[in-house]
């Protein structure tokens, strides 16, 4: 017959100490950090931002993108961000820029100024935004768009959410930009368009470097 009053059966307070004790003594395995892509791809998100779970975050984490902050994404001032990004690129031989929303106007500014342009392999364009829609004229009032000048370096564009207006098309036509995708866009998850950035990066880089070999 079954004592109901006993305790259960199973390790004794000493053998769970010393189990307590083992795992205290294991030592501390951190998650490793993700590698940083070389040559450098410098992300530069639309104002606002990209917050944890946005897209851009996620190519950051996923394939060690950096990210160039900013001061306000809020509130963006264009010189302020195109010091931000003068200071980021300066720290790399040679990188390249992606490009989300508003940060094409910030390149195309950025170009027109920096005496550091040989340093950027190329620039991606994602969804670049058309300063005249009046959804954000009123807003972005300070990025008044400048005149438009070939940019002189490798230029593509991606459409991911957004179509291309009129106004950008013509715009993209003259910054000299190579489509990477027709027809509709290819959506905003994590994996949509990831897919055609690494081998135009490693082109750029290729033909980089039979340039510097002569």
């Amino acid at each position: 017959m079954v004592n109901m009053s006993e305790e259960p059966s199973g390790p004794s307070q000493a053998t769970r100490t010393e189990s307590e004790q083992d795992l205290q003594s294991q030592p501390f395995i951190a998650k490793p950090a993700p590698i940083l892509r070389e040559p450098a791809v410098l992300t530069l998100p639309d104002w606002k931002g990209a917050t944890a779970s946005h897209w851009l975050t996620q190519w950051e984490h996923q394939h060690g993108l950096r990210r160039v902050n900013q001061h306000d994404w809020v509130r963006p001032l264009r010189g302020d961000w195109m010091m931000q990004l003068q200071e980021a690129v300066l720290t790399h031989e040679h990188c390249h820029l992606l490009a989300h929303g508003l940060a094409a106007h910030l390149v195309d500014a950025w170009l027109q100024h920096t005496q550091q342009a040989k340093r950027v392999l190329s620039v991606t364009l994602i969804d670049p935004l058309d300063l005249q829609d009046p959804a954000v004229r009123d807003v972005l009032f300070t990025w008044k768009p400048l005149p438009r000048r070939a940019w002189g370096v490798p230029v593509s564009v991606l459409w991911k959410e957004r179509s291309p207006s009129p106004e950008m098309s013509s715009c993209l036509v003259v910054w000299g930009a190579q489509v990477l995708h027709e027809g509709t866009p290819v959506g905003g998850g994590v994996v949509s368009g990831w897919a055609l950035l690494p081998p135009l990066w490693q082109q750029h880089e290729q033909t980089a470097d039979h340039a510097a070999k002569g």
